[in-house]
């Protein structure tokens, strides 16, 4: 998996490509725009992903150090 910062920067440079060939007039080629979309949707959902997956790490530390509290409180 990414890094947020390594897949906002990977979608910064898909964005450019998106203008670019746009405005070049190839990007109404599907070998160009498929592989382009195909990739930039794939950063989209690694960053979901990735979002997910660390609040969930977040929660269970929180869980345990909770807990840890408690038993120490009750001894």
């Amino acid at each position: 998996m990414l890094t947020d910062k390594q897949s906002l920067l990977i979608i910064g440079i898909f964005t450019f490509f998106f203008v670019f060939f746009g405005i070049l007039g190839i990007l109404e080629n599907i070998f160009i725009a498929a592989p382009m979309l195909i990739g930039f949707f794939t950063l989209i959902i690694n960053l979901i992903i990735t979002k997910r997956v660390s609040e969930e790490e977040e929660n269970k530390l929180e869980e345990k150090k909770v807990s840890i509290e408690e038993t120490q409180k009750s001894n």
